[in-house]
């Protein structure tokens, strides 16, 4: 294939092999590997398929995940009309034998993830089908197969759809965008035969198979770092996926963060395949997302659909960044545009010179796995004030279904009294398309800040929100084949969709239970800023009422000379004021309402080794955590204090 063809073996005819297309190996011989976007193979008609009223045709296939919509194995278009072997989005096949005529749909769906022969035979215009040496029953099917335009080439089309077309059932799309794809998946020793092919043939074919490249390939695992344990901090990396997404992508090396804990198996992931969408990860790969800021309708998204970061599919607008690593503490910048999925183009940018709408996530993280997501959206939109900023998204891996990831008792919420009241989803009854039964809304506890997710996982995400009035709303207004809503056009696919609901557990994809509303921090005549905790959690919903009000009510930070230290939510820090003597003695003010958990200051100005003391009830206690941030302004200082307190404590900050 070195020269872009491959030859038909009968007859030494050249077929042009074109989009991403690479070698592979069947159990029976050579065989080539599609992208599941662009990968095709040309030729010029087959007389054989000219008029189909006897022959049989076997491929071997492996789909690593089932196509967007009916894909062609084999679609001829000539000047006598069409003839279709094709597979569907839940793993059926289909044929047509000609323009006008009947489809045919097999009862059994093709594995997913290993090889399978198949088979297509027509007797006398009577189609049948088999799957790996067993019969797959043929039943008469809605005429709805590869579509061909009237422009189409006369031609003989492989593992490529001949037009674009909806990626799945057209009610339940969005948007109604026709695209192009591809297999996903190889093929290998497709053969026409003049004649019938018998499941006893079948059989024997199938016999021929080496064993040991019939086993299944495994299903691909959301990336995280496998290193084991280290110091905490942010680091730059290259996690994979699988083999076939990897080898499409367009990123070079050190393309992802990732945030790792020293005193817990959870980590903080930025990764291209979500668009780098930060994630929590829990400590048996649960993944979690609190989403990012999101537009939806006209005018403002510019084609009517949703501008949001999941939309960028090749991260054209996208990208992470480091700004701080140290013992004390992280800092990362997410940048992003609000963009749409069919062209690119950028939320409320009347025109080509605007520069519509973006932001910056700044996400302080700190040992304990709690961070503060600081959100600013850069607009100048009159509506801004109208942009979604969260949605609780669980990430579900190939193989697997949301009810494998979240338990039916998904979400628990939390006043800061201490108040609690849970919430479920119904599980479901019976298979096919319908609206997921979970709870209409959220009323009850009253005035609740705190949000707690029921992940299948030991360490549960969970969320603090600041300000008030704070709302929750429910997730359930779309039909899905899960007890939950669920996607598959996100994380991974690179379709231009923003609403293609999963039709089978094949793909990656993505569940939503919940959105948080909540006011905005800061806001001026560019920006609007809005601030949230969240974080992993091993603590009930309940108990994590203390870490609520250290952020929301923060103790009082007191100087020796009685001068107060202000509290900055927005990095979950006490700023210091510079130009301080050591050593530096301090009192925290706790009591019930105002208590402590966890404490991190901020010093500008102090370039010089520093040690914290902690002294409690006169006992010195507890260990800090020091961080120097060089800058060309001079720097600062980061101490982080593992403490929690309902009394007072006194501080000593000092030079080493």
């Amino acid at each position: 294939m070195p020269d872009g063809s491959i030859a038909e073996e009968v007859s030494g005819r050249h077929a042009e092999v074109k989009g991403t297309v690479y070698a592979a190996r069947s159990p029976v011989g050579n065989a080539l590997e599609f992208d599941g976007y662009t990968g095709e193979i040309i030729a010029a008609p087959m007389p054989l398929l000219d008029e189909p009223v006897n022959l049989g045709i076997s491929v071997w296939i492996r789909l690593q995940a089932y196509p967007w919509n009916l894909v062609p194995i084999v679609d001829q278009l000539d000047a006598r009309g069409s003839f279709f072997f094709d597979v569907d989005a839940q793993g059926h096949l289909h044929a047509r034998l000609g323009t006008g005529s009947r489809s045919y749909i097999s009862s059994t769906a093709v594995p997913l993830r290993r090889w399978s022969l198949v088979t297509l035979s027509v007797a006398a215009g009577n189609v049948s089908f088999s799957i790996d040496g067993a019969d797959a029953h043929s039943e008469a099917a809605p005429a709805e197969t590869s579509a061909s335009s009237p422009g189409s080439p006369l031609n003989l089309l492989i593992g490529h759809v001949r037009t674009p077309q909806l990626p799945g059932l057209p009610r339940r799309i969005h948007p109604q965008f026709p695209i192009e794809y591809s297999i996903q998946g190889s093929l290998g020793q497709l053969t026409v035969y003049n004649c019938p092919l018998p499941t006893t043939d079948a059989k024997e074919l199938f016999a021929r198979a080496d064993q040991v490249l019939l086993r299944p390939l495994p299903w691909p695992k959301f990336p995280r770092w496998q290193g084991g344990p280290g110091p905490f901090g942010a680091y730059y990396t290259t996690l994979h996926f699988d083999p076939l997404w990897d080898k499409s992508r367009r990123i070079g090396p050190d393309s992802d963060v990732v945030v790792r804990f020293d005193k817990s198996p959870i980590q903080l992931i930025f990764w291209q395949g979500a668009n780098y969408v930060p994630a929590w990860v829990t400590e048996n790969n649960r993944w979690y997302t609190d989403e990012f800021m999101e537009i939806y309708g006209h005018p403002r998204c510019p084609y009517g659909e949703d501008c949001e970061p999941m939309s960028d599919k090749q991260s054209r607008y996208s990208h992470v960044r480091i700004l701080e690593s140290t013992p004390a503490r992280v800092v990362v910048d997410w940048r992003y545009a609000l963009s749409e999925v069919e062209q690119y183009a950028i939320a409320d940018a009347p025109s080509p010179i605007a520069w519509g709408d973006w932001a910056d996530e700044y996400w302080t993280i700190y040992p304990d796995g709690v961070a503060i997501r600081r959100s600013v959206l850069w607009s100048t939109a009159p509506q801004r004030d109208n942009t979604e900023f969260q949605e609780s998204i669980i990430l579900v891996p190939p193989g697997e279904t949301p009810e494998e990831n979240l338990n039916y008792d998904a979400l628990t919420f939390a006043n800061l009294l201490g108040q609690t009241k849970s919430y479920s989803w119904q599980p479901k009854t019976k298979p096919g398309f319908s609206l997921p039964h979970g709870p209409a809304g959220f009323p009850e506890p009253q005035n609740a800040v705190i949000q707690w997710v029921n992940l299948k996982s030991r360490w549960k995400p969970f969320e603090v929100a600041w300000g008030s009035p704070v709302t929750f709303d429910s997730y359930n207004s779309e039909m899905s084949i899960s007890a939950f809503e669920w996607w598959s056009h996100w994380p991974v696919a690179q379709i231009p969709s923003s609403g293609r609901p999963a039709l089978a557990a094949d793909r990656a994809g993505h569940t939503s239970v919940s959105h948080i509303y909540w006011p905005a921090y800061r806001e001026d005549a560019k920006s609007l800023t809005k601030v949230l905790m969240d974080g992993l959690t091993t603590l009930q919903p309940a108990d994590l009422v203390p870490l609520a009000l250290s952020w929301r009510n923060p103790a009082v930070l007191q100087l020796q000379n009685g001068r107060e230290i202000p509290y900055d939510p927005a990095q979950r820090a006490y700023l210091l004021p510079e130009g301080l003597t050591s050593p530096v003695r301090m009192t925290l003010l706790a009591d019930r309402e105002h208590p402590v958990f966890d404490v991190a200051l901020v010093v500008p100005g102090w370039s010089r080794p520093a040690s914290m003391q902690v002294i409690r009830g006169g006992q010195m206690t507890g260990e800090a955590r020091i961080g120097q941030v060089d800058t060309l302004e001079g720097g600062y200082l980061v101490v982080y204090i593992p403490l929690k307190a309902t009394e007072d404590v006194e501080l000593r900050l000092s030079s080493k």
